[in-house]
């Protein structure tokens, strides 16, 4: 007998056996490597050759065929049960997705339910405050009516107040106490100007970060106020502001957008731009001047561009965080006509914190200085600027007739 047809380690005589059985039939091997006598022989059968040779006669019936059929019977319910298993596997791994997915689903939407209620109840809670402060401090209540001689226009923009904000640098002092120091100084330059043009109406322009916010560690150092303090705080200071001028004019339009410092997500790549709490400024401002029937907040169509008609003419106004002075107004214009049907004629930005203009196809861009002036960042960068805020006097047919950079530092 051929050595290679051995008995392998681990294999009783049985087993070894009916392999070589097995071996005999399927492959026929030459006589002088494996022949009946040599099984006999190997496994120490106690009958002859021939008796083996017979029962493993290749008939349907015979005790061979018999084993092979079982064999190959249960070798195809392994691998149907095998096969079954791992399909069985994958729809459950599938199945584990599906709800992780569903999980994952259901966990952003109820975040975003706890959100919307959040701002919900704040906007309950501010309504309720300012209510209440109306009750011992009301708005309104002393009303005067100028005499108008013409159909001008004005318009006045407070922009980038950073309320709350600290800084004292080679250039500059601010605090809350300078704020307000500053805003009643601009009230008061803004009400010499009414008075001088005797203007018919007021459109007030609030272009963003009115408060300083929390969105950089640095911005949390050099906060006086907590956030929710500070929105409160400098909304009923331009509350107190819009109603002092409103006194000045027949009619007052509030105009509201938003900036880039109080923004409810510190990383701007993460942040939805819409998603800021500058936006709960008008939802004060209008409860505080409710009595006031002169003072009016139309809604903002155009989700974070302002766009309103001042004696005819065309003016789009944005924070300007998004924005280029020398672009804005050939991009802006573009936009507005294509989407809107809208033409501009002036687009106003901030947030640079500089007095910059910039006029191209007859569209006149300019940036508005800030309230605050030089912060430690631009001071850190030796950028220096005057703090300013903007106002412009409109008269029909002509256009922007005077502009004023109220200088307040």
């Amino acid at each position: 007998m051929n050595p290679k047809y051995r008995q392998r380690d681990g294999e009783d005589l049985y087993e070894y056996g009916l392999r070589l059985i097995e071996t005999k039939v399927e492959e026929k091997p030459d006589p002088e490597d494996l022949n009946w006598d040599d099984i006999v022989k190997a496994t120490g059968m106690e009958y002859n050759s021939d008796s083996l040779r017979k029962a493993a006669a290749v008939t349907p019936y015979c005790g061979y065929a018999v084993a092979q059929y079982f064999k190959k019977k249960y070798a195809k319910q392994d691998d149907f049960q095998g096969n079954y298993i791992d399909e069985l596997d994958c729809k459950i791994a599938e199945a584990r997705k599906e709800s992780k997915r569903l999980f994952d689903q259901r966990r952003e939407f109820n975040k975003l339910v706890d959100k919307i209620g959040r701002i919900e109840n704040l906007e309950d809670r501010l309504v309720e405050s300012a209510n209440s402060l109306n009750e011992f401090m009301p708005l309104g209540v002393n009303e005067v009516s100028p005499c108008f001689c013409d159909d001008s226009e004005a318009i006045v923009v407070f922009a980038d107040w950073h309320y709350g904000m600290v800084t004292d640098n080679i250039w500059e002092k601010y605090d809350i106490r300078v704020c307000r120091s500053r805003v009643e100084h601009l009230v008061g330059s803004v009400i010499e100007r009414l008075r001088l043009h005797q203007c018919r109406k007021l459109h007030v322009v609030l272009l963003g970060d009115m408060a300083h916010g929390a969105i950089h560690v640095s911005a949390r150092v050099a906060s006086e106020e907590l956030v929710c303090n500070q929105i409160m705080q400098v909304s009923e200071i331009i509350a107190q502001a819009i109603d002092t001028m409103a006194d000045e004019v027949q009619e007052t339009i509030v105009h509201s957008t938003y900036g880039n410092h109080l923004r409810t997500i510190q990383n701007k790549n993460d942040s939805i731009h819409a998603d800021n709490m500058e936006r709960l400024i008008p939802w004060w401002l209008k409860q505080r001047l409710i009595n006031r029937s002169d003072v009016s907040f139309p809604e903002a169509e155009y989700y974070e561009f302002l766009y309103f008609k001042v004696c005819g003419y065309g003016v789009c106004a944005t924070h300007g965080d998004l924005d280029n002075v020398r672009n804005a107004g050939r991009t802006l214009n573009t936009l507005f006509v294509k989407k809107y049907g809208k033409s501009i004629d002036y687009v106003i930005l901030a947030d640079k914190h500089h007095k910059e203009e910039f006029e191209e196809l007859g569209i006149e861009s300019m940036v508005v200085r800030s309230l605050c002036g030089t912060d430690e960042y631009a001071n850190s960068k030796r950028l220096y600027s005057t703090p300013g805020q903007l106002m412009m006097v409109f008269k029909p047919d002509i256009g922007a007739d005077a502009y004023y950079q109220i200088k307040l530092g």
